[in-house]
């Protein structure tokens, strides 16, 4: 029984180092944008699409809009959505993210996120992101690699 109540503290543990992993928020103090837990997930074997996560926070009074992305790692990546039509889950393509003024938008699996092509495995991180803002306000930002493999 103790050796089973240590395994499960020992994973708690690790649990808990990840989680302090994926808070990282990596700021942009002029523009009032942040951005919390940045991910990409590593594709699967023999793919060469994946996705990518993230919370974009926007501490400013404008409203602002993501418009375009970019990596030297990736052919395109591009904003989509899930939608429901007629029952079934589809996904969409977006032109921009609008991110509110005091406000946060958050891209997670089943939701908003960020479809990546053109992959060429193995990557390896940190996995830099040019994200563009309107006003032609560009940033990079470091992705972190996920493999739940």
């Amino acid at each position: 029984m103790l050796k089973f109540l240590g395994s499960i503290a020992a994973v708690a543990g690790a649990v808990l180092v990840s989680t302090a992993v994926a808070t990282q928020v990596h700021a942009d103090d002029k523009s009032g944008l942040s951005f919390q837990d940045p991910y990409v997930k590593a594709p699967f074997p023999g793919q060469s699409v994946t996705t990518g996560y993230m919370s974009i926070e926007n501490a400013s009074t404008t409203s602002r809009q993501l418009q375009t992305l970019s990596a030297d790692w990736a052919n395109a990546i591009e904003i989509h959505t899930h939608v429901h039509e007629n029952g079934v889950m589809k996904m969409r393509r977006q032109d921009t993210l609008a991110v509110p003024a005091d406000g946060v938008v958050t891209l997670k699996p089943g939701g908003l996120h960020l479809m990546i092509f053109g992959v060429e495995a193995p990557l390896t991180g940190p996995l830099p992101i040019t994200l563009c803002f309107d006003g032609d306000d560009c940033m990079d930002v470091d992705f972190r690699l996920y493999s739940p493999m």
